[in-house]
């Protein structure tokens, strides 16, 4: 005889497994997944290819131990700190602080990044990277800055001697190896560019020149003028990316999660540098010398 228990459970068994995930006729119990709300670009598509120079921090130890006279220059002029600078860069981050750079005077910079507002002035950008406020401030991208205090014959004769003249064009070539040095590291930290490195422009010999002679030059202003260049070029490499870094860190962004790339133990400006620049250790007279006079 069929045991009637056993009928009866499979029975009560089958029904519960039919009605599991149903709510009435024909309804689901499982929970409906919400729509994921799209997240609006930080930047437009023009700035989606935008590349940003990768960034070095100065080997000191190096140039010490060379007796290289950049130190004594910078050190003169209070700008360690900046040369110093060792934090990682944050591309969308990077990028979104120049796509809202707004059109202001050039004493100043206000821009946008997380919908928090940017804007620091002079003083401000000198307090951040801890160096001097004070100096001559010029800016001219095209052609010798004029003032009382400022000879662009004299300039040419310091960094090219007899290799030099301020009418004609002013090629790294014809500098001497530490003033080829510091190019490099006006071009690196000062006024960042990816190219045109074999060439000197009025800008770059501009600096120089203060630096070598111990002339106070206001490197905060040349950097706030440079940004500006930077967003108004359409196709320009984005610089400072360390210095961004360090704006955002005061103003207190948030920069959790977000893409990140940390200096790496070769990006160093230093003897890597004197190679690329074409030059090499003669091992005998422990100096470095043109390769081409090997």
């Amino acid at each position: 005889m069929p045991n009637t228990k056993n009928i009866q459970a499979v029975e009560r068994s089958s029904k519960r497994r039919k009605s599991i995930g149903r709510k009435g006729k024909g309804a689901s119990t499982l929970p409906n997944t919400p729509e994921a709300t799209p997240s609006l670009p930080r930047y437009p598509e023009a700035y989606f290819n935008r590349k940003i120079l990768v960034e070095k921090v100065l080997d000191f130890d190096f140039c010490n131990n060379e007796g290289f006279s950049i130190v004594e220059w910078l050190s003169a002029q209070g700008l360690e700190p900046l040369f110093s600078i060792n934090l990682p860069s944050y591309p969308e981050l990077i990028k979104e602080f120049y796509v809202h750079i707004l059109a202001t005077t050039r004493v100043d910079l206000t821009t946008k990044v997380k919908n928090s507002e940017i804007a620091f002035d002079v003083p401000t950008l000198a307090n951040i990277l801890g160096i001097p406020r004070k100096g001559l401030r010029g800016w001219n991208q095209r052609n010798w800055l004029i003032n009382d205090n400022f000879y662009n014959e004299e300039c040419v004769k310091l960094l090219f001697e007899e290799n030099g003249d301020f009418m004609q064009r002013m090629y790294t070539r014809n500098l001497r190896l530490h003033h080829g040095f510091l190019h490099r590291a006006v071009c690196t930290y000062i006024l960042p560019k990816a190219g045109g490195l074999d060439e000197v422009t009025h800008m770059e010999a501009y600096i120089m020149y203060h630096l070598i002679t111990g002339k106070k030059i206001n490197v905060p202003y040349l950097i706030i003028n440079h940004m500006h260049a930077i967003h108004d070029q359409e196709n320009a490499r984005l610089g400072y990316s360390k210095i961004i870094t360090k704006i955002l860190q005061f103003f207190e962004i948030d920069l959790t999660g977000e893409i990140h790339h940390p200096l790496e133990s070769a990006d160093k400006l230093g003897k890597a540098t004197l190679g690329r620049m074409g030059f090499k250790k003669d091992k005998r007279l422990g100096t470095w010398i043109p390769r081409e006079d090997t």
